[in-house]
């Protein structure tokens, strides 16, 4: 009884309730999840530890240890004057080439408030990064060396915040030891009248281990305590922060390696010398630190910058394995439960109906057991309801998949051999064992999806209530499975694959999508990348998926509704960018999006005219396109019995003038913006296009509606496959590439239609439509 107490307290501990932190939405997933260690990192050592690029560099390497060591980075800085955990690239590289012009703050305890007052860039120190970990809930963190208590302290007083911030701040930070510039004993005198633990890594079965010296193996000073495994030290921590609840630290040294280590006689000498020549210039405080390892590095001929950029290094490593331990300790999981993947579940054999050469769409997302009860009569609340309830293989990722394989029947027959792919994954358990035998009866090719090994990992469910008419009650999932980083795999499947068109649904990580976008950015061929919301509150996510504005963007199409439109433009105002002035503002501000086009736009808009157009105004979801057009490119807005709203950047905005309407399938309305010339004289501006509903869909019983957007997305995804047309492109080819376009849609919103009138998420008879 008491372990699932202990349990519960730390699954409701592990992310801080009202964040006065930005924390990035894959730390907080993981976080909130329990699904994934993080570790937490500083960030002086970017401002005021390296030049640049060398301080990037570094920043990168640490993250990129911290990931390949089975945890997520956490580095911890301001920007602008708001304290974030969890820093983009693009932030990374701001902060990089910012400290270059000595224009960021060193910022500790005391100085928090005024580098937010003041909306400055900072640099955290331990004790600024320990108190930014704690109210994210993140409880390791791994740095260089420790700031501690300086040569004649005694005297002047000289102490660094880091050893109060420990003996108040319940999180463990992993090091090489006090930096060797400082009393080492007076520092772990101070420690302990703080009440902070002080424990030493003995890497090589030692009887007496000393507490390093940062650039050395030994102080001279033996450590208090010592621990022969991560695990022992995470069992420390464990105890001490969660089943005692001491709001302590814990100092966790890690000696550094034998071939990197400098030795004690060397380095001691030039410290001695640096001491004395700081006292004669009257150096102290705030300054005294970095004249020191600047003077140090000088007389070592750089090689103590050398070993410190090892140090921090082989640091974040330990600081992984500990934070893996610790949380397997809170799971109540063990160690040798760590994820790994498997293609297939044991006792399965993939099966494979098609050759790779013959898939050229991939749909990377979820995978998931779909329950839906639909009532039989009048719901009564917190009560048993008679229902019709039946389970099927769902998830957003393979209804789009399904939907865009029924798509390319109704487009080349049944016997097609051409086909999409989904890449996912499912837990070892008996809903993915489930999953896998459906598909596998189907013949179904099921190699592009991963099997977690780990015990604690569920596979993906979906379970909905809907009322009599099929209207959705309420709906819940448990997709943390998806949220995992299973990036490598799917890199994997695209290099064999080589699709054109790769469709991500936002139930994975922003880390995954942005490392496998990274892949794709890098690849010969151009390739259609599309992003599905999923949902309003998944909407979030794409903020801090890493592409660049047009015409840099590798994001060709989104397709949100009206409310998850929002929540993408709310997403991307509070990570700020919309203020990026180098690439976002002038992209933008090349599309004419002025007081003409708004003119324009409100005649259209013309209650006896439009009145869709004129909500969508009134509402603000056009305003909020043209803002995330740059970003997006073209941007179809799901808006249900009222059709759809396709918003897109064009290159040569002025050919929609003669663009032939006789097609039936023509948009109600066409209207574009007129902008400035750019680049190679290619007229810029906004298009906007209304597509109504069919007739087909209109007064049609609604069985439910769990997989109409996807349906929508699937056909299209299919169109695009199978045509010379790529209308997701800036420029119009031909007038065939734009009516194909309307006919897509038009089809789109069919198959739609046909899925909203069956009890399945998506129909069959989509395979059916001419």
């Amino acid at each position: 009884m008491k372990v699932l107490i202990h349990k519960r307290l730390f699954s409701v501990s592990r992310l801080r309730k009202n964040l006065s932190v930005l924390v990035s939405e894959e730390i907080k997933s993981a976080l909130q999840n329990g699904s994934k260690p993080v570790v937490s990192l500083e960030s002086t050592i970017i401002t005021h530890g390296l030049p640049y690029p060398e301080n990037l560099q570094m920043a990168q390497k640490v993250e990129t240890v911290v990931r390949d060591n089975g945890a997520i980075p956490a580095t911890c800085a301001f920007v602008d004057g708001k304290p974030y955990v969890g820093l983009t690239n693009d932030q990374l590289v701001r902060l990089a080439e910012t400290a270059a012009s000595g224009k960021v703050n060193k910022v500790s305890r005391r100085d928090i408030g005024y580098t937010m007052a003041n909306r400055l860039n900072g640099g955290t120190t331990i004790a600024s990064t320990m108190i930014l970990s704690k109210l994210a809930g993140i409880k390791v963190f791994a740095t260089g060396g420790l700031g501690g208590v300086h040569k004649d302290g005694q005297n002047t007083f000289d102490v660094s915040a880091d050893l109060t911030e420990l003996g108040r701040t319940p999180v463990s930070v992993v090091c090489s030891g006090p930096k060797s510039i400082l009393d080492i004993g007076l520092t772990l005198e101070y420690l302990e009248t703080q009440g902070v633990f002080v424990g030493t890594y003995n890497d090589d079965g030692r009887t007496k281990v000393q507490v390093p010296g940062f650039y050395c193996r030994e102080s001279g000073h033996v450590s208090p305590y010592s621990f022969s495994s991560f695990e022992e030290a995470a069992s420390i921590i464990h105890n001490q922060n969660n089943i005692m609840s001491l709001s302590s630290g814990n100092l966790l040294c890690i000696p550094p390696p034998k071939e990197s280590a400098l030795s004690s006689s060397f380095i001691n000498e030039i410290i001695d010398r640096a001491n004395e020549e700081a006292l004669q210039q009257g150096i102290k405080g705030k300054e005294l630190t970095p004249f020191l390892l600047s003077k140090i590095a000088k007389d070592t001929n750089g090689k103590s910058v050398e070993c410190n950029v090892k140090f921090v290094l082989n640091n974040a490593k330990a600081a992984s394995e500990i934070a893996t331990a610790l949380l397997h300790l809170e799971n109540g999981t063990k160690v040798k439960d760590t994820i790994t993947y498997q293609p297939i579940l044991q006792n399965f054999q993939p099966v494979k109906t098609n050759n790779e050469e013959n898939v050229n769409t991939v749909i990377i997302g979820s995978l998931a057991m779909d329950t839906i009860s639909q009532m039989k009569d009048v719901v009564h609340v917190k009560d048993s309801n008679i229902a019709s309830i039946k389970s099927s293989v769902g998830g957003v990722g393979f209804n789009v998949s399904l939907a865009c394989h029924y798509g390319l029947q109704s487009i080349l027959g049944r016997d097609t051999v051409q086909s999409s792919k989904l890449i996912s994954i499912v837990g070892n358990d008996f809903a993915g064992k489930s999953i896998i035998n459906q598909l596998q009866s189907l013949n179904v090719d099921t190699s592009g999806i991963l099997v977690s090994d780990a015990s604690t990992h569920s596979t993906a469910q979906y379970m909905a209530n809907h009322e009599k008419n099929g209207e959705l009650i309420v709906a819940s999932a448990d997709m943390s499975i998806i949220e995992e980083d299973f990036s490598d795999h799917v890199i994997d499947q695209l290099t064999k694959i080589k699709p054109s068109t790769v469709v991500f649904d936002c139930n994975v990580s922003p880390y995954l999508t942005s490392t496998v976008l990274e892949y794709i950015r890098n690849l010969d061929e151009p390739v259609n990348v599309i992003i599905e919301p999923t949902s309003f509150p998944k909407s979030s996510r794409i903020s801090s998926i890493r592409n660049r504005p047009f015409p840099n963007n590798t994001i060709k199409l989104v397709t949100p509704t009206i409310k998850e439109l929002e929540g993408i433009y709310a997403s991307f105002q509070t990570t700020e960018k919309f203020d990026d002035y180098d690439e976002w503002f002038p992209a933008l501000d090349v599309l004419g999006i002025n007081s003409v086009f708004r003119e324009k736009l409100n005649t259209m808009s013309n209650i006896n005219k439009h009145p869709v157009l004129k909500e969508l105004l009134n509402g603000g979801a056009v305003q909020q396109s043209f803002q995330l057009l740059p970003y997006f490119q073209n941007i179809l807005i799901k808006l249900g019995e009222d059709g759809v709203l396709l918003v897109s950047l064009s290159e040569n905005v002025k050919d929609y003038k003669s663009i032939p309407t006789t097609s039936s399938y023509k948009p109600s309305f066409t209207i574009t913006s007129e902008g400035r010339i750019y680049g190679d004289n290619k007229q810029m501006g906004v298009v906007i296009q209304y597509f109504p509903i069919p007739e087909e869909n209109k007064n049609i019983k609604i069985a439910n509606v769990t997989g109409a957007g996807d349906s929508l997305l699937g056909v299209l995804v299919a169109q695009l496959s199978t045509s010379e047309y790529n209308w997701l492109n800036t420029e119009i080819d031909s007038v065939e590439q734009e009516w194909f376009k309307w006919e897509s849609i038009n089809k789109a919103q069919l198959a739609s239609g046909l899925t909203l009138k069956c009890n399945s998420a998506v129909s069959q008879d989509i395979a059916t439509l001419k």
